[in-house]
């Protein structure tokens, strides 16, 4: 079927329908995450933490930059400039919940941002790592956050002027040059800190004594933060192609999309690692006994070996921390139950070793004892 065309000759194909449909299925996707990682945070402790609460609100107000983005679409976003459904007002319309999209995907991706460094903080890391992260968020808030702010709130006086089609309204505008200078540097931070995030709780793990399967899980939740990292490369690519566009409405839906889905995206990528366990299952499925390992580190157990029940240290305290009292949300939450070590009266830092007996088919009156530590 061929593109109706103006008298001009001109195409009035639209791409409302290419902004709309993912950005419904991005509001969908990432609020049952944020949903799930919450609803088992508060199953654990009856209560949030402080990196709960950045990412819910966080989450919150991406869905109302997402609302906005949409009705963008409503008034015009995916058709041509010279579309004869592009009045005056409507353009106007169009621009003025451009502007409100993106002041919310700004706050909501700060604080995606800043729940994910929350939650980073309650690894155990060394002095260093912990000024990196104290560094990137300085960063992070100056670049993504007070700039932008500033650009946005003081680029225009009065307000109404960046919505302005006609200029016909009094008042002033700065040139395109802070915009720019804001749009590039914010992508870019994103993309740094993004490689930061993800990287540092890989390099955590490497340090610490897990089975293989645990660390591959770990790492499966940890790497899905570089589909952010992508996203973020792509909007810097957009933003690029878009600097010189005589049709903005239709050729700014990619940016309009990745810029959404960079928060999105952001979000459930932030709810992962309480659910590292359901990766877990999901990895050992799917993959390979050699490859996933056992749920001792470096053990080399045959297949079709006899393993006997666990025969655990137990613990001389008398009465165990209530819901309350646990660290489901720390480093702590990422382990499986086998790996985490319980408490005694005698010291908050105590050793607890757990020996596991295996009996193998070759020569079954051998037994091999591995043990298991966490400092």
């Amino acid at each position: 079927m061929a593109v109706p065309t103006t008298p001009e000759g001109l195409p009035l194909d639209d791409r409302s329908n290419a902004l709309k449909i993912p950005l419904i299925v991005l509001i969908i996707f990432s609020s049952i995450f944020v949903a799930i990682r919450l609803g088992i945070n508060w199953r654990n402790r009856n209560f949030f933490l402080l990196t709960d609460h950045l990412l819910w609100t966080g989450h919150v107000i991406a869905i109302a930059g997402g609302a906005c983005c949409y009705t963008t679409a409503v008034y015009g976003a995916g058709k041509h400039v010279w579309d004869p459904f592009m009045t005056p007002h409507r353009l106007e319309k169009q621009l003025y919940y451009v502007w409100l999209s993106q002041i919310l995907n700004l706050y909501g991706m700060a604080l995606v941002k800043l729940s994910v460094c929350a939650y980073i903080f309650m690894l155990d890391f060394s002095k260093t790592f912990r000024i990196m992260i104290w560094t990137s968020i300085v960063v992070h808030v100056g670049v993504n956050f007070v700039f932008p702010t500033v650009v946005l709130f003081g680029e225009c006086t009065p307000y109404s002027k960046h919505w302005d089609v006609t200029g016909t309204k009094p008042g002033s505008c700065w040139g395109s040059e802070p915009r720019v200078i804001s749009g590039y540097s914010g992508a870019a931070v994103n993309i740094a800190t993004d490689l930061l995030y993800t990287m540092a709780p890989l390099v955590y793990i490497s340090r610490i004594q897990l089975s293989k399967r645990t660390i591959w899980g770990v790492r499966a939740v940890f790497l899905c933060g570089l589909v952010t990292t992508t996203i973020s490369a792509l909007k810097l690519y957009e933003m690029k192609a878009l600097a010189d566009t005589k049709d903005p409405s239709f050729e700014s839906v990619n940016l309009s999309i990745f810029a959404s889905a960079e928060v999105f995206v952001g979000a459930f990528t932030a709810s992962l690692p309480p659910l590292r366990k359901t990766f877990e299952t999901f990895l050992r499925e799917i993959l390979p006994t050699n490859l996933t390992g056992s749920s001792g580190k470096g053990s080399k157990v045959s297949r079709q070996s006899y393993v006997l029940d666990n025969i655990e240290a137990r613990s001389t305290a008398k009465s165990w921390p209530g819901k309350q009292e646990t660290d489901g949300d720390s480093e702590l939450g990422i382990l499986p139950n086998e790996e985490i070590p319980r408490p005694t009266n005698n010291s908050d830092q105590a050793i607890t070793k757990t020996t596991h007996v295996t009996v193998t088919e070759d020569d079954r009156s051998a037994i091999s004892r591995r043990q298991d530590q966490w400092a």
